[in-house]
């Protein structure tokens, strides 16, 4: 059967299942799941600067409460983003199909993730890696958010938001323990230090997971092992009582995780088998903390945002991850950041009618270190560049010998911007317009060392380097300037109490960057930039029901590419041009009193208009790691001390390149997820979930390592567990 077929099955009988369930008890209806339908649409947007809720703005919006969140089966961000519309996970985050690092390449991201405001920078971190462990909010905002961020937003960005700490004291715990070795434990809670003036909040989580990979070569059953943690710790100090406010977070998230690629060509996909000789490991210690201030001053409400981060990352891996001996890469990255803003909020009437704007400075300034080492065999660095007439002949003639390439890239960037944004009202039409000015700055020295491990590897190589196949060794020093403009018009009409149809033209952008390659060095390439159109309408279609529909189109020029010959000539320029459209639609609130539904259906279509590279001619191709469809349909249904909660989640086949070979693709599939939770007790709280329950095995990268063979990245297995909540 296929994926779309089985995933419309599915959806249907979710249906019918929400249709059948009884109406719980009347007094269900008191709990915070019953909320009035006036509210539905009416909790302002936090990743929005001018503070829209979700029904005045024309932005295509997906959010969580942290309620909604506890009751499904979500243990990462990435299961909260995964259920709604348009957004991608499985080959990392996607947004109205556009990949986080681009479809061509390039560094930039294309969205931006925020955790309490900070920026999530950290090599190798995903949003995989995230906990929604005691969280307030996940929102994810499709579209460039040209006056919100600026830099590497024009696909979107995703906002998290945990809870902060309040004058009254709480404390809550959880354990859960499930196949696979996975093991939670988490546990938050806070209170006031000092009644009105002082008060503090720390959550923290741990977690253990073997990840069902057996490496039957190093024989390692934990060789995708997913461990690690986060702390958290919150201070608010309100000193002068409500006019003002100040908050500081301190945030401490550390990851080990194994390799996660499963052989294809000498075993079945279902078995999880990885052959990879060599060992693998990646780790990542995040740490970061921000200062926000708010107070009244001026008739405008003030925000001053500042943020610190420092980062690491230690990456090792089998080079073709087979039983092969083709090599080894290692990887160190370490980074800091730190940004500072301040806006200004104010409403005023003009003219008779309401203005409501937003105005602000923003800077930031980073410094990455980068060390990437790679061991590769001389006959795989002949062959691809043409030297090895008989690759059997040159494998047999070079068996012990490697070549060893070390490439080190110190990189700064300091970027600069002033923004605004404003609404003016007349009678139930209301304007927008806003603008940024983003420059920025990028000074880079990229360094390179290659030898050989034996002697005749050593011979190899300089005479690949006399005769110009490989660039010479040395430094280069590359420095960049550019600025950028990116304005939005909008437009939104209230056509009834419950309905506002809106339309906004926006600009966005993702930021150059420099590339490495083997033959010519290094190379600076410049920005990429979109125009977007969207259409939006959104109202209650039935009492407690909220609905969200945006319609898109995106023009994209100086679209980042790659045009290098071959794997090891990777040369990035601005040669692309692309367009994309689709639609989005979202359905949520309260069916009848205890029964919530969920409904997201995203309709993606990305294609290049002008790719030609020496590679081939990609024109007309879909984006790689592009999923056409995503959707999800669920429930959450509470009737005494029972709550149920439970979803179907369908995404669409990807390419993992952008020559949309078959043999590269990996088919759509749909998971069924749920959640059975029993109150035992006022504040204890027992629960069974279950991820994946009918156990579908699912390709979601497949990656040609050699001319002969093929690993791929699975979908998670079945998982299914048991857990313990209580609450002081």
């Amino acid at each position: 059967m296929s994926s779309p077929r089985l995933a419309r099955r599915l959806l249907f009988a979710a249906s019918g299942l929400i249709l059948t369930l009884p109406a719980a008890r009347a007094e269900d209806a008191a709990d915070d799941a019953g909320r009035p339908a006036a509210r539905l649409g009416t909790v302002v947007i936090s990743g929005d600067k001018l503070k829209r809720s979700e029904l005045e703005s024309t932005q295509s919006v997906g959010t969580r409460s942290g309620r909604q969140i506890d009751e499904q089966a979500n243990v990462t961000l990435q299961d909260v983003a995964s259920r709604l519309a348009n957004v991608g996970t499985t080959q990392g985050l996607t947004i109205r199909g556009i990949p986080l690092y681009g479809p061509g390449g390039g560094s930039g991201k294309t969205a931006t993730v925020t955790v309490d405001g900070v920026a999530q920078e950290a090599a190798g971190a995903s949003i995989a890696d995230l906990s929604v462990w005691d969280v307030e909010a996940v929102e994810v905002l499709r579209g460039p958010q040209s006056t919100n961020q600026g830099r590497n937003a024009l696909a979107g960005a995703v906002v998290m938001k945990t809870r902060g700490p309040t004058d009254d004291w709480d404390l809550r715990g959880r354990v859960s323990m499930g196949n696979q070795d996975t093991r939670r434990v988490a546990v938050a809670g806070g209170g006031a230090l000092v009644k009105d003036l002082a008060a503090f909040r720390i959550a923290a989580e741990a977690h253990r997971d073997a990840g069902g990979l057996f490496n039957e070569t190093r024989q390692d059953k934990r060789w995708n092992h997913d461990d690690g943690g986060t702390f958290r710790g919150k201070l608010r100090l309100t000193p002068f009582g409500d006019s003002y406010q100040a908050l500081l977070t301190y945030a401490d998230v550390r990851l080990d995780t194994g390799r996660p690629y499963a052989e294809a060509t000498l075993r079945k996909p279902q078995e999880r088998i990885s052959l990879a000789n060599e060992g693998g490991h990646q780790k990542t210690r995040a740490r970061s903390l921000a200062l926000e201030q708010n107070w009244s001053w001026a008739g405008a409400e003030w925000t001053w945002l500042s943020t610190w981060a420092r980062n690491h990352y230690d990456r090792a891996y089998d080079y073709d991850e087979t039983e092969l001996n083709q090599g080894t890469s290692a990887t160190l990255i370490d980074d800091r950041h730190q940004s500072h803003e301040l806006r200004a909020n104010f409403e005023t009437r003009v003219g008779g009618n309401k203005l409501k704007g937003v105005a602000g400075l923003f800077m930031s300034r980073g410094s990455q270190d980068d060390d990437y080492l790679y061991t590769v065999p001389v006959s795989y660095v002949l062959g691809v560049f043409g030297q090895c007439p008989s690759v059997a002949a040159c494998e047999a003639a070079y068996k012990a010998d490697f070549v060893r390439r070390r490439n080190l890239n110190k990189e700064r960037v300091s970027n600069r911007a002033v923004f605004g944004e404003f609404d003016y009202t007349i009678d139930r039409l209301t304007l927008t317009a806003g603008v940024r000015y983003d420059h920025e700055a990028q000074d880079r020295d990229i360094g390179s060392e290659t030898d050989g491990t034996t002697p005749t590897a050593a011979r190899i190589v300089q005479l690949l380097r006399a005769n110009s196949v490989i660039a010479p060794d040395g430094t280069q020093v590359l420095n960049t300037r550019y600025s950028a403009w990116l304005p939005k018009l909008a437009a939104r009409y209230e056509l009834t109490r419950d309905w506002q149809a809106g339309l906004a033209v926006q600009r966005g952008y993702r930021t150059g960057g420099v590339n490495y390659s083997y033959q010519r060095g290094a190379n600076a390439y410049e920005p990429e930039y979109t125009t977007n159109y969207d259409l939006s309408l959104k109202g209650q279609p039935l009492p407690g029901l909220l609905l969200a529909v945006n319609a898109y189109r995106v023009d994209w020029r100086d679209q980042q590419v790659n045009v290098g010959a071959n794997s090891l000539d990777v040369y990035y320029v601005n040669a692309g041009r692309s367009r994309l459209h689709g639609l989005e639609f979202e359905l949520r609130g309260q069916a009848a009193p205890g029964l919530e539904l969920f409904g997201a259906l995203g309709v993606s279509r990305t294609r290049f208009q002008d790719f030609s590279v020496p590679s081939g001619n990609y024109s007309g191709k879909q984006f790689p790691g592009s999923p056409r469809q995503t959707a999800s349909l669920g429930f959450s249904w509470k009737r005494g001390d029972w709550t149920l909660n439970s979803d179907v989640v369908y995404e669409g086949g990807t390419y993992s390149e952008a020559v949309n070979d078959a043999s590269t693709r990996s088919p759509g599939h749909v998971v069924l997820n749920a959640k059975l939770a029993y109150q035992l007790a006022p504040r204890v709280r027992a629960f069974a979930y279950g991820a994946n329950l009918f156990d579908q095995t699912y390709a979601v990268y497949r990656w040609n390592t050699t001319s002969t063979r093929q690993v791929l990245t699975l979908g998670a297995g079945r998982t299914v567990g048991l857990g313990l909540e209580a609450q002081l």
